[in-house]
């Protein structure tokens, strides 16, 4: 029996990869999903609540490499240490186009930058979202996406790639190629820096409309400007509706 390790804090991708693990059938294969200490929706879900199912990878190092054969990382918020990636095989689900789209929120720095964007599965190495790739795939980014729209449309590229690699990955027998070039890497700062509106800054409608809808997921509380009176933050949301095409007709 092999035992995966799964360290997962994105509650959607644990439900469709759920249901991918039940139609393989690998009686083989044993997984064992924790997640961050990073609260996300997934604390909520049945199968963590209260369940003590929070890891915290630099501290159980040990422990993860005397009891697991291998560890898959899905859009997890720890940063792996060198120990445990040089000594069990690690796996990253990430939500970019390696090499183009290392690090934080790839969709975002995709609109804003004009990058293309994709998922892609490899393993992992001292760097982060770096290392040996063993499948990605681009995605379409469209004038009228938001960070949210991108961002769906990223994650279901993921599960296509995990489904068309799922035996290879876990039976260990895919090849792997190397990224073309260091490519890009965003940071979290990175993006904190995004969000603060300069009411005096001037730009071109094209940036300022990509910044918006860049920063623009779903409910979420990203860029937003001081009001001068009270000192408050406003948040600032953007639609876009393309035009149906229907009505072009």
């Amino acid at each position: 029996m092999k035992r995966i390790l799964v360290i997962i804090d994105n509650l959607q991708q644990y439900e469709k990869i759920q249901s991918l693990i039940n139609k393989k059938n690998r009686a083989n294969l044993n997984f064992d999903f924790y997640h961050s200490n990073v609260p996300t929706d997934i604390w909520d879900h049945i199968d963590f609540k209260n369940q003590n199912k929070i890891l915290d990878v630099n501290q159980k190092t040990d422990w993860i490499l005397e009891n697991f054969h291998m560890v898959v990382s899905v859009h997890c918020y720890q940063f792996f240490p060198a120990k445990l990636v040089n000594g069990i095989r690690c796996i990253n689900i990430h939500p970019g186009y390696n090499p183009v789209n290392r690090g934080w929120y790839p969709q975002v720095f995709s609109i804003i930058n004009d990058l293309q964007i994709g998922a892609t599965i490899h393993e992992m190495d001292e760097k982060l979202d770096n290392g040996p790739i063993i499948s990605r795939k681009f995605v379409e980014k469209f004038s009228w996406d938001t960070s949210l729209t991108l961002y769906n449309r990223v994650l279901n590229a993921e599960m296509e790639l995990l489904q068309e690699n799922f035996d290879k990955i876990f039976d260990g027998n895919y090849l792997t190629k190397k990224p073309e070039t260091g490519g890009n890497f965003f940071s979290k700062r990175d993006f904190k820096e995004l969000l603060e509106i300069n009411m005096d800054e001037t730009d071109t409608y094209r940036n300022i409309i990509n910044r918006l809808r860049a920063l623009t997921h779903g409910s979420y509380k990203n860029m937003y400007y001081t009001d001068p009176e009270s000192g408050r933050k406003v948040y600032v949301n953007l639609s876009l509706i393309p035009e149906d095409e229907k009505e072009k007709d």
